[in-house]
């Protein structure tokens, strides 16, 4: 795909291939989500990590939290309990992607995660494909 590098989402740093919106990027049945870096200091600062696998690439790109974060549109924390009795830690852990209960400004990153993953799990179910590592 070719376009006008203003107009790009994002760009494989091995192979070049171009997603246009961040829909077509979260629609690509070859990119898996496996990863979200907290940013302590700036929630928009943090990373998404996400693997292009194909046969012929496997990069990992990492995206600023910030290009996903209009995805949420639910109740927003504030406050920070990182490291509280509260807090089960889960930004930590850049793998654990799964909801947290606690009532911090951190949480909604993990509900904009659950939606990333359950864009992914329907495009693969739509559109499996043999050529998928």
């Amino acid at each position: 795909m070719t376009g006008d590098p203003q107009q790009i989402f994002k760009t494989c740093p091995m192979c070049a291939e171009m997603w246009i919106s961040m829909d077509a990027f979260l629609e690509d049945p070859f990119l898996v989500f496996n990863g979200y870096q907290a940013n302590f200091g700036t929630i928009e600062q943090g990373f998404f990590y996400f693997s292009h696998e194909t046969a012929e690439c496997g990069s990992t790109m990492v995206i600023k939290t910030q290009a996903f974060l209009s995805l949420y549109s639910g109740r927003r924390y504030t406050g920070i309990k990182t490291l509280s009795k509260e807090c089960p830690r889960l930004c930590l852990d850049r793998t654990k992607l799964i909801r947290c209960q606690a009532h911090c400004e951190y949480a909604f990153v993990r509900e904009v995660s659950q939606i990333i993953m359950d864009r992914a799990q329907k495009t693969v179910k739509l559109f499996p494909d043999p050529r998928r590592k």
